[in-house]
């Protein structure tokens, strides 16, 4: 381990620093955050010093591990991300699309795709995703709306995938990649979710196996690293050149990246490659299994699984109860089990595992389970959906940006053009992004009593049954 080896070789040799960072690696800080973290965690704090490497420009110890990593992913390059993988997403999105030319989309995608549009100033074209009505989730793309989309919609330069999704739904990656390579069109796909994957054959594979030009993958959310802590690959055939990717991170990126979150990341590669690691990952993926098993035989316990459209995740432990509705699932682990759950819905609730989850946190699922079947408060009826709403995009979200706004009631915005993109959070997808169209379904999930901002001086379209879309847009239509 090329980053950890460096770290330790010049801790050994106790230099005298005048560098940042201004601890010098010592404890001059509060008793309680020191006593927390211990003296080991300042003298590993470490600033680009002699032979420490620099991540912008990696030529030592930094570009060694980056090799090691992209033969263990079987990747043309492997670069290491301090922001979480909404840098990557960023750097991906900057290095492949300019403002003014136009990105496909799946609607699901994460809130710094937004943050990557307004910086580029690239133009979404909207795709509609999968809809399992039952779970209230968005689920896999269509092959075939992707075809649709591009046929529709001629300069597109690249697609933007959301698989897995944050509930663990898989689309067909290696169909969509030959739709993308016909047009000669870049396919991106955020894989965050997926970090697990190439370290077992009973999980999907990777999408830069499967035809992809690029993914990112958040090796703290489901891996031992710690956060913040993820990888942008580059598939062996990629259309997208290494240079632009080390470039665009090297403009969103700090100039100070902590060592002790780059040593975690190439710690976390090493285990999850490691015998140790893919036998870890082997129980963790059984003993889900028998979770589900056992919840299927003794509760009302239903679970998201592989469909006839989809495959699932299985570390992703989606499930509801009879008769009780998320929310109040949640609420009872929470308040009586001492458990804390990724995510919830009108229809049930999200249980991540990762490599550290052991039997005995699934054990004690499977006990606050049973519990709330039987104590936690039946819900009489089941909450209403969360609505699905095709977007209309009036103008750009880098334009929408730049323009000045104000604050208006969400019954007065119907009809306007938000300045602003909100976001449902978990899982951070765009309920409304700037630029857009607000409408009359917007309003009735907006917060009234907060506002919502709108671009000033442009045409009010207030009739509330139907929005007039008379000025120029893209729909997921």
């Amino acid at each position: 381990m090329h980053i950890i080896k460096t770290i330790k070789r010049i801790i050994k040799t106790k230099p005298a620093f005048f560098t940042t960072p201004g601890h010098l690696q010592g404890f001059h800080t509060m008793e309680e955050f020191a006593g927390l973290f211990g003296r080991k965690l300042f003298c590993a704090d470490l600033s680009e010093v002699e032979g420490m490497d620099n991540l912008q420009n990696p030529e030592e110890s930094i570009l060694r591990s980056l090799k090691r990593a992209s033969g263990i992913y079987g990747s043309k390059a492997t670069f290491y991300l301090v922001n979480g993988s909404s840098s990557g997403i960023l750097a991906l999105i900057l290095a492949t699309v300019g403002e003014g030319e136009k990105i496909l989309i799946a609607r699901n995608a994460h809130k710094s795709v937004i943050n990557a549009l307004v910086l580029s100033g690239a133009v979404p074209v909207w795709l509609e995703t999968g809809r399992d009505d039952y779970w209230n989730i968005f689920t896999h793309v269509k092959p075939e709306k992707i075809t649709k989309k591009l046929d529709e919609n001629p300069g597109i330069k690249a697609v933007w995938i959301t698989s897995p999704t944050y509930e663990g739904v898989v689309s067909d990656i290696k169909q969509i990649a030959e739709i993308c390579k016909k047009r000669e069109v870049i396919l991106l796909v955020d894989e965050a979710h997926g970090a697990l994957w190439p370290f077992s054959n009973r999980l999907p594979d990777s999408s830069i196996h499967l035809g992809a030009d690029a993914c990112v993958q958040s090796l703290h959310k489901t891996g031992s690293c710690l956060n913040q802590g993820a990888v942008l690959h580059l598939a062996e055939n990629s259309g997208i050149n290494p240079g632009k990717i080390q470039q665009t991170l090297n403009i969103i990126n700090t100039t100070s990246p902590s060592y002790i979150l780059l040593a975690s990341i190439e710690a976390s590669i090493e285990y999850l490659n490691s015998q140790k690691g893919r036998t870890k990952l082997e129980k963790l993926i059984d003993n889900i299994q028998k979770t589900k098993n056992y919840l299927k035989s003794n509760t009302s316990a239903v679970f998201l699984e592989n469909s006839r459209e989809y495959r699932h995740d299985p570390t992703k432990i989606f499930f509801g109860l009879e008769n009780i509705n998320g929310k109040n699932f949640s609420d009872f682990l929470q308040e009586n089990c001492n458990m804390e759950i990724e995510m919830h819905n009108n229809r049930g609730i999200l249980a991540f595992t990762g490599i550290g989850t052991g039997k005995k946190h699934l054990k004690k699922l499977v006990k606050a389970t049973v519990k709330a079947g039987k104590k936690a408060e039946k819900t009489v009826e089941t909450p209403e959906p969360f609505p699905l709403i095709c977007p209309q995009t009036a103008i750009s979200p880098a334009r929408a940006f730049n323009l000045d706004s104000e604050t208006v009631g969400a019954d007065d915005a119907v009809g306007r053009i938000s300045a602003q993109t909100i976001v449902k959070y978990p899982p951070g997808i765009p309920v409304l992004v700037a630029g857009e169209i607000i409408q009359p379904e917007h309003a009735t999930i907006l917060d009234a009593g907060v506002g919502v901002k709108v671009i000033k001086n442009f045409a009010i379209l207030r009739n509330k049954q139907k929005v007039f879309t008379s000025v120029l847009y893209f729909t997921s239509s």
